[in-house]
């Protein structure tokens, strides 16, 4: 996976048109909320090319926040982005961090912020419940993922021709929000569809390799016949107007 995202770095600001919307919902949601953040560092896990990370900047210039990624080259790609951008970094430690292993240190962070990569996370109810530990108390976690209502026309396709369906599997915003609730946690959350119209199937799948999201976790693909045959029955029945089913949940740790 690290190596999908490395090898995207390059690409994935040209292409990533509905991270960023995904991005400026994100921080759009925060903003209502800013002052009831308490003193504290900000945690942003999985910065990507930086479309979070340069909002964060701008709306807490006051803050201590620490960037990271699991990518190295991600990582390296968001700190140029942001020096490029003018952004002032004197306060911003760049870090890389695998929430997969993350363990709390301290309970010193007012807000931890990811956008769009706790869909990769192995289980993102335990990796964002391991991630709220570092909180604060009173302290906000906020995240965006994909949902599993994400691309269905890839799904129907792929059971009308009788294939592999190798679409990475996706959260269930209900276990997660449920999981999430069992801790020292107030959970609010709501999603809404995004579209993005392709000109043939081949392109979409492209899109997904230049955003690095066409790393199978589960080491599913298609051989060269099965593909093809799922591109033109897709392009011959058309339905190209890819849906991203986008989730954001929000938490608050309880004062203690």
């Amino acid at each position: 996976m690290i190596s999908a995202f490395d090898t995207a770095a390059d690409t994935y600001g040209e292409h990533a048109n509905i991270q960023r919307k995904v991005a400026d919902g994100l921080i759009a949601s925060l903003i209502p909320w800013k002052e009831a953040v308490p003193e504290g560092t900000i945690l942003e896990v999985g910065c990507g090319t930086g479309f979070v990370s340069e909002q964060l900047i701008d709306q807490f210039p006051e803050s201590e926040i620490i960037i990271s990624d699991i990518s190295e080259k991600m990582l390296e790609t968001c700190r140029n982005n942001l020096i490029e951008s003018g952004k002032d970094l004197s306060r911003v430690t760049f870090k890389i961090i695998n929430a997969d292993t993350f363990k709390a240190e301290n309970k010193d962070i007012g807000l931890v912020i990811s956008g769009f990569a706790p869909h990769w996370f192995k289980d993102p109810s335990l990796a964002l419940q391991n991630l709220s530990e570092a909180l604060t108390p009173g302290g906000m976690l906020l995240c965006s993922f994909p949902g599993n209502h994400t691309f269905p026309a890839w799904y129907e396709n792929c059971l009308e021709l009788g294939l592999p369906h190798t679409a990475n599997p996706l959260p269930d915003v209900e276990e997660v929000v449920v999981k999430l609730s069992m801790g020292p946690l107030q959970i609010d959350y709501y999603e809404n569809d995004l579209f993005h119209e392709f000109e043939s199937s081949l392109e979409f799948f492209r899109h997904l390799k230049k955003t690095g999201e066409s790393y199978s976790v589960l080491g599913k693909s298609l051989n060269y016949k099965q593909f093809k045959l799922l591109l033109e029955h897709w392009d011959n029945k058309g339905n190209l107007n890819m849906k991203w089913h986008i989730v954001y949940v929000a938490a608050k740790r309880d004062f203690e």
